[in-house]
């Protein structure tokens, strides 16, 4: 009988801490469900200094899982492992509320107000965090037109989901990040300006005469440190001396070619300005190039053409290996190349070149009202809607101001078209195209940002060669007939090319090597800002 008491007492006992379990549990869901109710009525606050940034996600997260906890000890540990992780990025860990998510991970016992902030704390900062990685801290659209990014597939609500039913919250933020060497060359490089920092003391060296090799300067003797600090100087002699010698003078030479001057030896204004900037400007400058790395898709593809705007340079690459690069000159700056990617799907040879609209009332229209000969001695027609030729003295040329031009002009195919002898196509909204150009000259200016928008390149005939290599239908001896005639000729490729536009002032080289370029288009200043701010 005593038993059976016993028995009856442990099932109530038993029945009873499994329904104070069932209240309390029923109680969370009421509290979160509130709490996300008000959140998507952009009421809910936890406290002045937390600001929830997914306002809109967390409800969908929780509506879609049924409004479950997630955050249990281990999915805790994980996120906060991977945001503090961040910083390795070149984010901000504090963007992801790190001090908020420490804290609450700690509480013992903890009210069931402070479990539905932990919650939504941790989700937002997981959302949050997952949208960084996958399309970057910041909307370059929101801050150049000139950038045209297509979004990466996948919702980060989805991708929690699914993390948080398999339990590899870390794995799955660390999943997201860009899978090129680029990023994590780059990535390695801002641990190394870092440390820079931290050991040394930066202050600017005076302007004066410039320095070459056999001159003796008080600078020389700090100059000689950064550069050895900067790994362009190999051995730093305990006996320096303020004497320019010939040891730094190729030290100075490294430096100058990873940083897009003048290789001469020389330290000049502009060397020694771009030796002034300390290593805190250059971890602002990786830092952003990092986030441009996230705007990209995250393959870059296996076989592609990369074009970067501030160094003047081409690559090809074919599986993570360079197979050629060349230089390349590109849009002004008050006519910018624009950033994008596309596909290369067919190329011309002997190309007409029909005068864009910037160049027709900027410069052909007022040249030809100035001489009537003017587009006579380029090769120029003029073309009605029909594309019948029309005698250009019939024209009055001071009557267009800007607008209202109904004519085409069109440059025929020869040794002064201005597109050279061949151009590459990959369809845009911008009709920027790579080409060749009949100023070869131009190639041995450092500084290159010389076009109307278009990419010049200065070897645009081994681009053609390689792109046909695996036509069977085309030999070299084909493609250089065709040229001989100056026939207007178009090649589909049979195996479109993945061309990549793309603006990096901070990069690192398949030597490894470090490289910084001038902003030429003042974007660098513009995206800091947003990630200072946002």
């Amino acid at each position: 009988m005593r038993s059976t008491l016993i028995f009856f007492f442990f099932i109530f006992l038993l029945s009873s801490q499994v329904q104070a379990q069932n209240e309390a549990s029923e109680e969370l869901t009421n509290h979160l469900r509130i709490s996300i109710e008000s959140l998507a009525a952009n009421t809910y606050k936890i406290n002045d200094a937390t600001e929830i940034q997914c306002r809109s996600g967390i409800p969908e997260f929780y509506n879609l899982n049924g409004l479950n906890k997630i955050w249990n000890k281990e999915a805790t540990s994980q996120l906060i492992e991977a945001v503090k992780s961040s910083f390795d990025e070149g984010l901000n860990p504090q963007d992801y509320h790190i001090d908020e998510l420490i804290k609450y991970s700690a509480l013992q016992e903890p009210s069931l107000i402070q479990q539905v902030e932990k919650e939504i704390l941790f989700t937002d900062a997981y959302l949050l965090l997952a949208s960084h990685l996958m399309s970057g801290k910041v909307d370059p659209v929101k801050i150049d037109a000139a950038w045209k990014v297509i979004k990466r597939e996948g919702n980060p609500v989805n991708i929690l989901i699914e993390a948080s039913q398999k339990n590899n919250i870390e794995e799955s933020l660390r999943s997201l990040k860009p899978n090129f060497k680029a990023y994590d060359r780059l990535k390695a490089q801002l641990k190394v300006y870092r440390e820079l920092k931290g050991e040394n003391n930066w202050e600017l060296l005076p302007m004066g005469e410039t320095l070459k090799k056999g001159n003796s300067d008080v600078r020389i003797t700090e100059i000689r440190n950064r550069l050895f600090l900067f790994k362009d100087l190999k051995i730093l002699r305990t006996d320096s001396t303020d004497f320019f010698d010939s040891n730094l003078e190729s030290a100075v030479i490294s430096f100058q070619k990873r940083h897009g001057l003048t290789a001469d030896g020389a330290i000049g204004k502009e060397t020694l300005a771009m030796m002034n900037l300390s290593p805190e400007d250059r971890i602002n400058q990786i830092i952003i190039n990092l986030d441009r790395c996230r705007w990209l898709p995250k393959e870059l593809g296996s076989k592609y053409i990369m074009v970067n705007l501030p160094a003047y340079e081409l690559e090809l690459v074919v599986d993570s290996k360079v197979e050629f690069e060349m230089k390349v000159a590109v849009g002004k700056p008050f006519r910018q190349s624009p950033v994008f990617s596309s596909k290369m799907t067919y190329m011309v040879f002997n190309p007409y070149w029909t005068v864009p609209p910037t160049i027709l009332y900027q410069d052909m229209i007022p040249a030809q009202a100035k001489n009537a000969n003017h587009l006579k001695n380029l090769n120029i027609k003029v073309l009605n809607s029909q594309g019948a030729e029309l005698d250009p003295a019939a024209i009055d040329w001071k009557s267009f101001k800007g607008s209202g031009f109904p004519y085409t002009l069109r440059q025929e195919p020869g040794k002064n078209n201005a597109l050279g002898q061949v151009k590459f196509i990959y369809p845009n909204p911008y009709n920027v195209y790579m080409h060749d150009t009949n100023h070869k000259e131009l190639f041995r200016q450092p500084d290159r940002a010389l076009s109307s928008g278009c990419i010049r390149l200065s070897e645009p005939l081994v681009l053609a060669k390689y792109l046909l290599e695996t036509d069977k239908n085309w030999k070299e001896e084909k493609m250089m007939e065709i040229l001989k005639t100056s026939q207007n000729y178009t090649v589909i490729l049979s195996q479109p090319y993945q061309v990549h536009l793309q603006y990096w002032t901070a990069f690192v080289d398949e030597q490894g090597t470090m490289n910084f370029r001038k902003d030429i288009y003042n974007r660098d200043t513009k995206v800091l800002k947003a990630l200072l701010e946002n």
